[in-house]
């Protein structure tokens, strides 16, 4: 059983982010992906899904973006688009940013709501971490034919930004 978050007795959703992860080697468009293996979630351990994760207390949205990649498949974030757009508001000693991510997605049953970005990102893809496996580059057009042919292959999670992303 899943223990929600609550504040004042009420159940609240738990934001994530996710980072679609583009490339072009040799005038192909490739996406990263990953397979998800999470004892904790059986449901959809098998599932494709690209790399993302919960924030830390206090963490900004962009550092845990880059964190989640890096702990998930092993690369660095080299350009997250929209980044440059962000916009910082300080007011009685506090502030609030705007951001401009790819997308917002929700999950109707909860309890997770994300925020998407389009990403660039380096380094050594990692094989294996204690909630992914098998990190690979794969080709828009085959990616996308996954997502329209194939959804059930897809976390739920990342399967309407991807439907975004193709625009399907």
């Amino acid at each position: 059983m899943k223990v929600l978050p609550q504040m004042n007795g009420e159940f609240l959703y738990i934001p994530f982010v996710g980072a679609i992860i583009e490339r072009v080697v040799g005038g192909e468009k490739q996406v990263l992906v990953q397979t998800r293996e999470k004892k904790s979630d059986p449901k959809y351990s098998g599932s494709l899904e690209i790399p993302g994760g919960k924030f830390r207390a206090n963490e900004d949205v962009y550092e845990t973006l880059k964190r989640e990649v890096k702990e998930e498949c092993g690369l660095d974030i080299t350009n997250i688009s929209g980044q440059d757009k962000r916009k910082n508001y300080i007011n009685r000693k506090d502030s609030s940013d705007i951001i401009e991510p790819f997308c917002v997605t929700q999950m109707a049953n909860g309890p997770f709501i994300g925020i998407i970005f389009l990403c660039k990102a380096e380094g050594k893809l990692l094989s294996k971490t204690n909630e992914t496996k098998d990190s690979q580059w794969i080709g828009y057009g085959d990616l996308k034919e996954i997502v329209d042919k194939n959804p059930e292959r897809i976390y739920t999670a990342f399967l309407a930004p991807l439907k975004k992303y193709f625009n399907l």
